[in-house]
């Protein structure tokens, strides 16, 4: 009888521990689905915010570069020696106006909270600024033809010196000596109408969208400055024949 009574309480707390770990069981399936659903929520808020940091790193990046090469032409345009003072006004306002708002746009881009709207202050960098494309050239445009107005005033100077002494020569000279005078002079008249208004005409040109609009607004300044470069090299070749030809 005893033991009959021992066996069935046995087999009741077996039933029991039986029941507990098939409520184990029965439990694990729906909090194996939660874990694993929290961790791919969890996944892919890291990978987001991952694809943001970089977005907005490599924003922070290319407007500090944009904001050093407008630093570089800030002291190219301060130390220039031949700009005249209101072509290194408007150059230098301009370019402060730049700097300004690409510090303020950087701000902007580092508090962005989408990846999206980062790229659209990418956007705003390149086409409200266009400082590679657009305000680099104008100051080294500028500067050429800036220098090379320069030089044409001294050879004109040069030409009005060797004019005279030539004046001075039995005959006014020997017919090269006067053939080396006038192209002189044609050189530099050259040089100054290729150089005419492209200073102006650089200056007015303004960033965009449309860098081949930009290209093309800016093609004329460059052709006018390797036109006039050549012009001014003839000149000056005129006038070093002509005055060694006068002191021989």
């Amino acid at each position: 009888m005893k033991a009959a009574l021992r066996l069935g309480a046995t087999a009741a707390a077996a039933a029991l521990a039986l029941g507990a770990a098939g409520s184990a069981y029965a439990a694990t399936p729906g909090a194996t689905a939660t874990t694993t659903a929290s961790a791919t929520s969890t996944g892919k808020t890291t990978a987001a915010q991952a694809r943001l940091t970089a977005a907005k790193d490599l924003a922070t990046s290319r407007i500090q570069g944009r904001l050093a090469t407008l630093r570089a032409l800030a002291l190219a345009v301060q130390d220039s020696k031949y700009l005249t003072s209101a072509e290194q006004s408007t150059l230098s306002t301009q370019i402060s106006s730049d700097l300004s708002g690409l510090t303020a746009l950087q701000t902007k881009a580092s508090a962005e909270t989408t990846v999206a709207a980062v790229h659209t202050d990418e956007t705003a960098m390149v086409d409200d600024y266009r400082v590679y494309l657009l305000m680099a050239p104008q100051v080294r445009l500028t500067e050429a033809l800036a220098a090379e107005t320069d030089a044409a005033s001294t050879l004109q100077k040069a030409y009005v010196a060797l004019s005279d002494l030539l004046a001075k020569q039995s005959g006014g000279g020997t017919s090269e000596q006067k053939s080396e005078l006038a192209d002189l002079q044609s050189q530099i008249i050259a040089a100054q109408a290729a150089i005419g208004n492209e200073v102006a005409a650089v200056l007015a040109i303004q960033p965009g969208p449309d860098a081949n609009s930009i290209e093309t607004a800016l093609a004329p300044a460059r052709s006018a400055v390797k036109t006039a470069h050549a012009d001014l090299l003839k000149a000056r070749d005129d006038a070093k024949a002509l005055r060694s030809s006068l002191k021989s």
